[in-house]
């Protein structure tokens, strides 16, 4: 059929009766009446999709990571470029789509199951320019914008990104060949270019020029365990390609109940840190703290950490000095630190004393809870080797201090 419309066309176009204006309005509906005329360049880019697609599910290992054969990245950079180029070709087709059309675009791709996959995000950048995440378990994220009238694929994560040092490492970790298979225990990947990553986008506050501004926060893949290794990344997009303003590598629990968010002009990212004298299990939150990025028209700016959790800071700090043997009369009152250094023993002295210099610790935090008073606040927590405490604690010179510790039967559930 498309033979037949070109050669229809050619033949018009011979004809010295009919006007211009006559033969444009002749060819345009040629076009449009013809089913191939735009399905032509879509059907092209999705049969190349799913012959390169078919290839690369013999090369995914447990879904998430690419096997050692030489030829594994290049398909999974053609998948991906492929996904890129059919958004664009059917953006072309359908001109007064919206981001939340995509879905459809990336249904025709590439069908799943789940209709409403949440994997599957697509934002706008601004007028006919979007930033899609694509199909597919090893993630990637892409910009499609329109110039001289058609629509291309503009930017993607799978390319080499204009970074240095410790932020070069972390992007690296979204480049096809850093996808393959590995030993990725507990928080493996809390840092460093290993793949792949699962992608979550939000935009951000444009900036003074207009520019649009966005965040991937991804989740390395990991095969087991509650705790995993991210990463999050700040982007500006100038019209033309996306320009890193800020990556960071980070660890957090996947049911944590906060993550990160947008807050006025804050952008806050929690994260899991680790206390010194005691833990917590895979899936539960330990020492949680807001990396903080402030959002100006300007610019960024970094604003470090904030501990969320400075009472159990007071605690592990008390008992880490008391481990190290340190004085710890700026922090705690001095029968504080005697009811302290009484439980300290009572734990150490029911472990081998290889054990204690291997480990010494508290054990496993269980519950723990705070009950606010006029003057002062008591922090009721509790650990696997040394049970229920309560800890007075009161506001001096803008700290904590721990005014006295006792141990007790009752529960710290919330």
């Amino acid at each position: 059929m498309r033979a037949n419309t070109e050669r229809t066309i050619r033949k018009l176009r011979t004809t010295k009766r009919i006007p211009f204006r006559l033969f444009s309005l002749l060819v345009w509906l040629i076009a449009v009446t013809d089913p191939a005329w735009p399905q032509t360049k879509l059907e092209k880019i999705k049969s190349e999709y799913q012959v390169a697609s078919a290839e690369l599910q013999k090369h995914i290992v447990d879904t998430w990571w690419i096997d050692d054969d030489p030829r594994s990245p290049e398909l999974l950079a053609r998948q991906w470029s492929l996904a890129g180029e059919w958004v664009a070709a059917w953006l072309d087709a359908h001109p007064t789509a919206e981001a939340r059309s995509i879905e459809a675009a990336i249904s025709e791709l590439a069908p799943t199951e789940d209709a409403g996959d949440s994997s599957r995000e697509f934002l706008s950048l601004g007028r006919d320019t979007f930033l899609v995440t694509a199909p597919g378990a090893i993630g990637n994220v892409f910009i499609v914008t329109k110039s001289n009238g058609h629509y291309h694929l503009a930017w993607s994560t799978a390319q080499a990104q204009e970074a240095s040092g410790e932020q070069a490492e972390i992007l690296a970790a979204w480049r096809a060949e850093n996808a393959r298979e590995g030993d990725r225990g507990p928080y493996w990947a809390a840092s460093g270019p290993a793949g792949s990553v699962m992608p979550h986008v939000e935009t951000l506050p444009e900036d003074a020029k207009g520019h649009a501004r966005f965040y991937i926060d991804g989740m390395y893949a990991q095969s087991a365990g509650g705790t995993v290794g991210n990463q999050i990344s700040l982007w500006l997009w100038d019209g033309k390609t996306a320009h890193l303003l800020i990556a960071r590598a980070y660890t957090f629990m996947i049911d944590q109940s906060v993550g990160t968010r947008l807050e006025g002009d804050l952008l806050k990212v929690q994260q899991k840190k680790f206390f010194r004298t005691f833990f917590s299990c895979g899936g539960c939150e330990e020492r949680q703290t807001d990396w903080i990025v402030r959002i100006t028209p300007e610019g960024i700016e970094d604003l470090g950490e904030v501990s969320r959790v400075p009472d159990l800071d007071a605690v592990d700090e008390l008992f880490y000095r008391l481990m190290k043997h340190k004085s710890a009369t700026d922090l705690a009152a001095p029968a504080a630190i005697q009811s302290a250094r009484k439980i300290l023993e009572e734990d150490q002295a029911e472990h081998s004393e290889k054990e204690w210099k291997k480990f010494p610790t508290l054990g496993m935090m269980g519950e723990w809870n705070i009950k606010e008073g006029p003057e002062s606040k008591v922090l009721c927590f509790s650990a696997d080797d040394v049970g229920s405490i309560l800890f007075t604690l009161k506001s001096v010179d803008g700290g904590l201090f721990i005014t006295h510790v006792t141990e007790t039967e009752q529960s710290c559930a919330k």
